[in-house]
């Protein structure tokens, strides 16, 4: 458990400083991926091929930059003078907040090899509200994070923001399960169970986005609440 002194340290040292700069910067690259990600949702509902291909690149090529700075990060912590406990603390917000990426990469592969022919209107729709409902969330994570110099106070109501949005992502994710499961007599008549497993799977990693988001906004109210 941090001490007040002991957080207080980590906030103020340069070292720490460029720590915590760097890890701002993995979670802007997360908040990429997720967009590059929603890009390919929104390709797929239109059944625009050219502009899926292009995104679903953008969406790897953005989760290994991510990639990247979290090795780095990682070398930076297990080199620097960070106290024991405030390694862990940083070693946990950027593996967890690598989920985040690692999940909307999946998502946008997954959308890539399913089939939009066979989707009624209603789905693509909630497959788009999804999509952008995993950009709020992320954005609201970033928010969080930046707030943590500014105000503690502001830093854990953004974070209570996030786990109110991750409960309602769920919940929406309930029903557009619902609204694919719905159509299953049609896939398995043209034979595409294939590509609506796919679809499904892809909607869980949606999901996880949202939940590892909820995660991430967790250790940051810990480091908060203890400033």
């Amino acid at each position: 458990m941090f001490t007040r002194s002991n957080i207080m340290v980590w906030l103020s040292r340069q070292e720490e400083k460029q720590i915590m700069e760097l890890c701002a910067s993995h979670l802007d690259k997360i908040v990429e991926t997720v967009k590059a990600m929603k890009d390919v949702v929104y390709a797929f509902c239109n059944e625009d091929v050219n502009a899926l291909e292009i995104n679903y690149k953008k969406t790897f090529d953005t989760e290994r930059s991510a990639d990247d700075i979290k090795r780095t990060i990682l070398i930076d912590v297990s080199k620097g003078p960070l106290h024991p406990i405030d390694r862990e603390e940083v070693i946990r917000l950027v593996l967890t907040a690598d989920d985040i990426a690692e999940n909307a990469k999946s998502a946008a592969g997954k959308i890539r090899l399913s089939s939009a022919s066979c989707l009624t209107d209603e789905i693509k729709v909630n497959l788009k509200e999804m999509a952008d409902r995993d950009v709020t969330i992320v954005e609201k994570l970033n928010m969080a994070f930046d707030k943590l110099n500014e105000s503690t106070d502001a830093a854990i109501e953004m974070s209570e923001q996030v786990e109110i949005l991750e409960e309602e992502i769920d919940e929406f994710r309930l029903g557009l399960i619902k609204l694919v499961m719905d159509c299953k007599q049609q896939v398995i008549s043209i034979k595409s169970l294939g590509p609506w497993f796919m679809l499904l799977n892809a909607i869980e990693n949606m999901e996880e986005v949202s939940d590892r988001s909820e995660d991430v906004a967790d250790v940051i109210r810990s480091i908060a609440i203890l400033r």
